[in-house]
């Protein structure tokens, strides 16, 4: 009996753990515009890492993260899967999710002021992120909503703010008034955007 209270004991504390990476909508949308879409391979690289802990299976989280366009599709139908198990129905359709996102990070490209949409390229994970909040809320994980943020968010935010800010307004300044306001000795504003995720 003591042996089997140990296991039980063990498996509730397994299952305890949260099965993805879940932050609130809120930090996820704020974090992604500030770093110009790092968090999003950040969220793909924690999702990789937990579903590789999970699934025991041979995967790669780093450069199924850095290659997240072409792997965005499979952490989607990790999750799908695993909501599935767990009864939860509403369940997004995570081809077109994949999709968009491939062609929001594909917009990046384009020549200003253009290439801003891609900004919008974590609006695709967010259905799919809400699905792994309900996951991890159902399994009883503790601290199953990441709303709260460190020193190191504050920083990007406050940080990689003030840059989404002149980007902005770099993409909509006329090539005169730019020349004007540009130091002397400085590269040349180009039709490709300032800041912006490489293409995988």
């Amino acid at each position: 009996m003591k042996r089997l209270s140990s296991i039980d004991g063990a498996c509730a504390t397994t299952e305890q753990q949260p099965y993805f990476f879940t932050p609130s909508t809120m930090k996820f949308v704020l974090m992604s515009v500030a770093t110009f879409g790092f968090y999003e391979l950040y969220w793909f690289y924690k999702n990789w890492v937990l579903i590789k802990k999970r699934t025991n299976q041979n995967l790669l989280p780093f450069w199924r993260a850095f290659f997240a366009n072409l792997w965005a599709f499979s952490c989607f139908k990790h999750i799908n899967l695993a909501a599935e198990k767990k009864g939860i129905s509403a369940q997004p359709s995570i081809e077109l999710l994949a999709l968009a996102y491939f062609a929001l990070n594909a917009m990046s490209q384009l020549p200003d002021p253009y290439w801003l949409i891609y900004l919008l390229s974590f609006a695709p994970i967010i259905p799919v992120n809400t699905i792994a909040l309900a996951i991890n809320q159902k399994i009883g994980a503790k601290n199953y909503e990441n709303s709260t943020f460190s020193t190191w968010n504050w920083l990007g935010l406050a940080g990689g703010g003030l840059l989404v800010v002149f980007a902005i307004i770099g993409a909509f300044l006329p090539e005169e008034q730019y020349q004007t306001l540009r130091p002397t000795g400085t590269v040349q504003k180009q039709d490709s955007p300032a800041f912006n995720k490489s293409s995988f």
